[in-house]
């Protein structure tokens, strides 16, 4: 019984994460949400940053649903899809979290393994 509690707890967590389907925006920003560090868009099966992203920097992930209009985008920083982050200390990965109460998670292994995306961050 415990271990059908624990999946449907997992299912319920997932099913409120991003769907990140085509056209899905993901800006990386400053903790204070003024400064944007970097960006993309899901396009083609893979999420391509362009911008600097300096390894082991605070940020949170700001994801956009595609086609929403720039009046609207306000909407997401009052919102849950503001994740925190940190970027790895090799800069190829951001590990986010996606729930206060959860532990962080590789963005690369996440985006690979749940949303058959390929996660590519800017090189040195």
């Amino acid at each position: 019984m415990m271990l059908v509690l624990v999946w449907f707890l997992v299912s319920q967590i997932v099913s409120g994460l991003p769907e990140m389907s085509p056209g899905t925006e993901v800006r990386l920003v400053s903790q204070d949400l003024l400064t944007i560090y970097a960006s993309a868009r899901v396009e083609e099966g893979r999420l391509a940053f362009s911008g600097t992203i300096e390894p082991d920097q605070e940020v949170r992930l700001l994801i956009f649903p595609p086609g929403v209009d720039p009046q609207r985008q306000g909407e997401v920083l009052e919102g849950a899809s503001a994740f925190p982050g940190r970027v790895s200390s090799q800069g190829r990965d951001i590990l986010v979290r996606f729930s206060d109460d959860g532990d962080s998670v590789s963005l690369y292994d996440w985006l690979g393994e749940e949303r058959g995306i390929l996660l590519v961050m800017p090189g040195p």
